[in-house]
């Protein structure tokens, strides 16, 4: 197996869960502690941080988080975040905040769904 790019990196993300929208991961408040295994990738430039926000839509917005290294380290920052009503997504049930939310998107961005 070739080696991981530098900026992508086995971690774990602090205090989140995950819950599934359709077929995708969707990246929720957990309880205290708990975390996530999974990869991190580190943002060089606000130009990548745009274009990853654009590429997420409106339903995910960036939240602040504990990630840790698997190497042991472990410093702040960000992932992207479901940004409806978790609530509903754990149940199934159709997600009002989330649809509110694109619809406004929408609007701003003159009929395109997104971010």
């Amino acid at each position: 197996m070739p080696p991981l790019p530098s900026e992508l990196r086995p971690a774990k993300i602090i205090g989140y869960s995950l819950a599934k929208w359709g077929d995708y991961p969707a990246l929720i408040d957990g309880e205290q502690g708990e975390g996530i295994r999974g990869m991190a990738y580190l943002v060089k430039d606000e130009g990548q941080a745009g274009r990853l926000q654009a590429y997420e839509t409106s339903a995910y917005r960036v939240a602040p988080g504990w990630i840790r290294w698997v190497k042991g380290e472990g410093e702040g920052g960000e992932s992207f975040m479901y940004a409806g009503d978790a609530g509903a997504l754990a149940e199934g049930r159709w997600d009002r905040v989330l649809w509110e939310r694109q619809m406004q998107t929408q609007t701003e961005t003159g009929g395109r769904l997104g971010g």
